[in-house]
């Protein structure tokens, strides 16, 4: 599927996500309705259920009865996402549209940012009691399953941005920022692609090293949550208060350290994308608003509207 990041998730891009992507049941099952919008955007949607309980069972090893019970689940939290948040999507994306003709400042872009991460939080919020369901459904086996998975996606982690030489991680973040932006307004000229390469080399603070030892925290949060609701599965109250803080302790880390420079990266990206999208003609400014005009339409025909 060939997503076309639209404005929404182009401010934050530009520094790697301080908050990763986690394949886990928890962001899977709740982040995969805030949908990127697509080129065949209509059909995308409509398979998101059928994604996330892929993911969820890739990653869980789950049973049949409890690919049943997900898939019923998906389906529910899906129906409440169309009637609901799609509508607001929508509107978030009209106000967007105001905002690209002209010039737009860091703080714009930071609080476009904060609107999207409020309407996830509204998603993961309305699936947590299927989430309390599932983390107290999973044996001790399906959390090892789980532990091998993160393992692996560590070891890609690791070599996709641990690996490389500082350039060489440079160039790919070049690369991945170039491809995204020209998607959105159309090929770069030679002093557009000049402001990404500087952002990159001189503006961006963003320390790959620190971000995998969060998601090292991350990952062992999740897990040893898991086993505490595995001890007594019938406590459903419990299972809540310890999904809870764990979905907290994603949002806000304990490591005071790191969230501060993750603040930090999320400003420079709003930054260095204001500064990207003022540098813009007319002609590409023009071609970034029919977009997310189009993904706005999108929404509202799926949303029934």
């Amino acid at each position: 599927m060939d997503c076309k990041a639209p404005i929404l998730a182009a401010m934050p891009a530009l520094a790697p996500a301080p908050r990763p992507r986690w394949r886990t049941a928890a962001v899977v099952l709740a982040s995969a309705l805030l949908l990127q919008a697509c080129s065949a955007v209509r059909l995308a949607y409509q398979q998101v259920p059928q994604l996330a309980a892929w993911q969820i069972h890739r990653h869980l090893d789950l049973t049949d009865t409890q690919q049943d019970q997900v898939r019923e689940a998906l389906n529910e939290l899906h129906q409440w996402h169309r009637d609901t948040m799609l509508p607001r999507h929508a509107r978030l994306l009209q106000q967007v549209q105001q905002q690209l003709p002209g010039d737009v400042t860091a703080e714009q872009a930071c609080a476009t940012y904060a609107d999207v991460r409020t309407q996830l939080d509204r998603v993961i919020a309305q699936a947590e009691p299927r989430l309390v369901w599932l983390a107290s459904q999973l044996t001790a086996g399906q959390i090892r399953h789980l532990q091998k998975k993160q393992a692996d996606s560590n070891a890609d982690w690791k070599k996709e941005w641990l690996d490389p030489t500082p350039g060489q991680r440079r160039e790919l973040r070049y690369e991945r920022l170039l491809s995204r932006a020209e998607r959105f307004y159309g090929p770069l000229e030679p002093p557009q692609k000049a402001l990404l390469r500087e952002f990159i080399a001189r503006q961006s603070t963003w320390d790959p090293q620190h971000t995998y030892a969060e998601r090292l925290r991350r990952q062992q949060d999740l897990v040893q949550v898991l086993e505490q609701i595995a001890q007594d599965r019938a406590n459903i109250a419990q299972a809540r208060t310890l999904l809870r803080g764990y979905l907290n302790r994603l949002n806000t880390s304990p490591d005071a350290t790191y969230e501060s420079a993750a603040r930090q990266w999320v400003e420079e990206g709003c930054a260095a994308f204001a500064q990207l999208h003022n540098a813009m003609t007319d002609a590409q400014r023009l071609k970034a608003v029919q977009s997310v005009k189009g993904y706005e339409r999108d929404f509202w025909v799926l949303a029934g509207r």
